[in-house]
């Protein structure tokens, strides 16, 4: 089974959304599937829309935080809840191509344990925006031998993989370095970013 973790931060809208495209996707592929939601503390409904797909929906999964700790903390509740052979990180406002986890489950069959998803472009951002984080990842590649200027929070991760994530008793890291980290059978599948999310739709579609 693959689990599908999306840390949700104000997604009222989008949880239907992203479990109706989802569903879609993978349901056509004839991979078995949950898709955990994480609620990090929303403002909004997010957590009431979650609760209402779980009811609708069997593949739909929720973990709720009473406040918001942070999308790195949501994505390793995400990882301790996950039941899946294998696990996706998705960002829940379907920035990340949802399409290209099957390319990445397609490479999982195939004994890959670690497939990273690698942005070709960074999608809408200003100038500044774009000049910090080049500034940040040069940083945090030299600090860790590693080229993190086009990774992202969007990867394919074993079984193993999570397992040993999971086992480490620091959780104040930084996720996509501390997958590079550990150190297994690495693929990657390049992807661009999504100008902007699809329309809104209600139902949960099971």
């Amino acid at each position: 089974m693959l689990s599908v973790v999306l840390p949700s931060y104000n997604e009222e809208k989008m949880i239907p959304i992203a479990t109706q495209r989802l569903g879609g996707i993978l349901s056509g592929e004839g991979i078995d599937y949950e898709l955990l939601f994480v609620d990090d503390g929303s403002r909004d409904g997010t957590w009431k829309e979650i609760q209402r797909c779980s009811k609708e929906d069997r593949h739909v999964v929720g973990v709720h935080f009473s406040r918001n700790f942070g999308k790195e903390a949501a994505m390793f509740a995400g990882l301790e809840q996950a039941k899946g052979d294998c696990v996706v990180v998705l960002d829940c406002d379907l920035q990340h191509p949802p399409e290209k986890i099957v390319e990445m489950y397609r490479l999982w069959e195939q004994g890959y344990e670690v497939v990273e998803g690698i942005k070709e472009d960074r999608g809408e951002e200003s100038a500044f925006h774009k000049f910090a984080s080049n500034s940040f990842y040069s940083l945090i590649s030299r600090a860790t031998g590693m080229d993190m200027g086009a990774s992202s929070d969007f990867k394919l991760l074993d079984r193993k993989v999570v397992d040993t994530l999971n086992a480490l008793p620091e959780r104040n890291v930084f996720f996509r370095a501390l997958s590079f980290w550990v150190g297994f059978k690495k693929a990657e599948v390049r992807y661009r970013s999504r100008i902007s999310p699809p329309s809104p739709r209600r139902r949960c579609i099971s």
